[in-house]
Formats: structure tokens, sequence, C-alpha cells
């Protein structure tokens, strides 16, 4: 059980610029600014402000606060996920929210640096990778406690992405909270840690397409034509699997590719056997007129066909039931985060008018 006297941290996380995305070494380059804001009573805090600051305070307005954290309570936080050298600037201030007449130190944190993020391939091509931003605070569940803003989404800004030719970038950043210990700006990518994480996941896809084309020849030439095939798709998986990290698993596009691999070197067979049959008992290799050795062929080519027209048909329902049906749920989430956004708004432009400026609070 936590503490009731742990202090509620509400953060909020956006991302300013998303820059290259490194997928072999599932890191990628990222600039953001962090808001975490906890409440605090005036009683305590105003001895620390002068009379000018207590006036603005008290009339709604922003005030900056100079080397706060050297003598006051802050929740320590700290970015998990981060990569050699950290870029970050820190800066304090203090206003009353107009939710709840409540006084909050809001911590704004601007951070600039590589993040480290594991990708998930296991759909790939027709994959969505999740980036993320974990932030942790050195203080225990008793005694700090990491929540989203509720007042205040967090979000990204899609028009600063250097990899907007390869990527395609979701407008919503998801968020979850998980056993109250860890808290995640979500996209999908889970970790474990005894502290408090929070995880920002940005949905992101790249798509790769193969294409096959089939070429009719002669039975003397097609043995040589599958061989080159077959070369040709096991240096295709060799270019493909350079791009990606080393992975324990089989990705989407490992299977196909092996999936091929298998029926290429049955053609290959076939074409073994039927050109030798036509070697044998013809004079002229190239043409043949023995009849059951033609309807044999057209047999095998109209299986072949058949099992091609079905595996791919396979794949497509697959693709539309899985992969797709991740990024249809994606695509409303991003509906869903605009509506919240523009309901948010009308919310607050009621409060200001209802509200007066001048905003009472008990001393």
């Amino acid at each position: 059980m936590f503490s009731n006297k742990a202090i509620r941290v509400y953060v909020r996380l956006m991302f300013l610029r998303i820059g290259e995305i490194d997928t072999l070494n599932e890191k990628y380059q990222a600039q953001a600014s962090i808001e975490s804001r906890w409440p605090v009573e005036f009683d305590k805090f105003s001895p620390n402000l002068s009379s000018d600051e207590q006036t603005r305070l008290i009339h709604g307005k922003s005030i900056s606060l100079i080397n706060y954290a050297e003598s006051n309570w802050h929740p320590q936080l700290y970015i998990e996920n981060i990569l050699g050298d950290l870029k970050e600037q820190l800066r304090y201030s203090a206003k009353i929210s107009k939710a709840d007449n409540q006084i909050y130190i809001c911590e704004h944190r601007d951070i600039k640096g590589i993040f480290w993020e594991k990708l998930e391939l296991q759909h790939f091509p027709s994959d969505v990778q999740e980036l993320s931003i974990s932030i942790g605070s050195m203080l225990y569940d008793d005694k700090v406690l990491l929540i989203a803003d509720p007042y205040h989404l967090s979000g990204i800004n899609r028009e600063v992405f250097i990899d907007q030719q390869e990527w395609s970038l979701y407008e919503h950043v998801d968020t979850k909270q998980r056993h109250i210990k860890e808290f995640l700006f979500r996209g999908g990518d889970e970790e474990e840690d005894n502290d408090e994480d929070d995880d920002a996941s940005i949905s992101t896809n790249k798509e790769r397409k193969r294409s096959i084309l089939t070429v009719t020849c002669h039975a003397a030439n097609r043995l040589q034509i599958s061989c080159t095939l077959l070369l040709t798709s096991i240096t295709f998986r060799w270019t493909v699997n350079r791009s990606l990290p080393t992975i324990s698993y089989l990705t989407a596009m490992d299977k196909y590719a092996i999936m091929c691999l298998f029926i290429l070197v049955i053609l290959s067979i076939w074409h073994a056997i039927i050109g030798g049959l036509i070697y044998r008992y013809t004079s002229d290799f190239h043409v043949t007129s023995i009849t059951l050795l033609i309807n044999f062929d057209r047999y095998v080519l109209y299986t072949a066909i058949g099992i091609y027209i079905i595996i791919h048909g396979i794949l497509l329902i697959w693709l539309f039931c899985v992969p797709l049906k991740h990024r249809r749920e994606l695509n409303q989430k991003d509906i869903q985060y605009r509506q919240l956004l523009s309901k948010n708004s009308q919310l607050s432009k009621t409060k200001s008018k209802n509200n007066s400026d001048y905003i009472p609070i008990s001393v």
C-alpha cells in the first residue's frame, strides 16, 4: 500500500522535436519539455516571497523562483532511458491553479539527447514502433507519486520531424500509470524499475514492400533462373537484416522470406526433374511433344499459382486483422485526442468568463 502522505506530482511531457531514429542500434534523438507540478500550502510558502510576489501570486499571475531547489523540497526527477550526456535546463515557477485554487510549484525541464528504445518487430515490415521517454524519481513511493497531469495533456510537435520521408508520426501521446510505482507516457514499450517510471511513447511506422516477378521461359533455362531468384532472395533477406537490430525472434518479413525460399527450393527441384526428363526423352530439349510431361508441367504450374494466391490471401487477411487493426486503433486515439483538446479548450474559456481576476486564498 502507498502512503497517504505521498506528494502527488503531476507530470506533462511535450515532444518538441524528434530527430534521427536509428533502428539498428535501437535509439533516437529527441528534444522535449517536461513540466512537473505539485501543491504547496500558502502559509508555508509565503514567507519566502516578497510582498510584490505575494500580490502577483494572489491575483493569479505566475512568479519565477530562483534557486528554489537548493533550499526547498522537489521530486528529484531523472531520465531513465537516456544514452550518453543529457543536455537539460531547469527553472521553477509558482502559480495558482484555476481548477482548484491551489498553489502549485512547477518545475520546467528542457531536455535534449539520445534515448534508448527497444523496438518491437514481430509485425515487421507492417509494424508500429513506439518511442518513449522514461521519467523516474529518486524518492520512494511513500514520498512521491507521479501522475499524468489531468488538466494539461501531453503532446508532440509533428511539424519538426526529420525522418518524415521514412516514418509516419501519430498525433496523440498515450499515458499509462502502472502499479502506481511506474508511470508511462505510453505507446507500448514497458520496462521494469523499482522506482516510479514514466514512459512517453509515440507511435511510428516504417513500411517496406517486396515485389516478386515471375517470368515464363523454356524448361532448360528454368533451373538457372530459379537458382538466381533463390540467391537474390537470400541476399535480400541478408540486406534487410543488416538494417535491423539483433533480435531473438522472427519478424513477419523473416517468416515471409523463409516461406519464399522454401517455395523456390521446391520449384528448383521440380525444374531440375522436368528438365532432366525432357533432356532424356526428347532430342531437342527446348521443345517436347510428350503430352504427359506437358500435362505434368501445367499441373505443377496451376498448383503453384493456387498456392501463391492462397498464401497471399491469408497474408492480406492477417495484415488487415492484426497490424492494420492496431493502426486503426491509433488513428481513433488521434481523433479522441483532438476532441479532448477541443473540450478542454472550451472548458478553459468558460471558466475564464465565470471567474474574476481576483482569486481568494485562505491564509
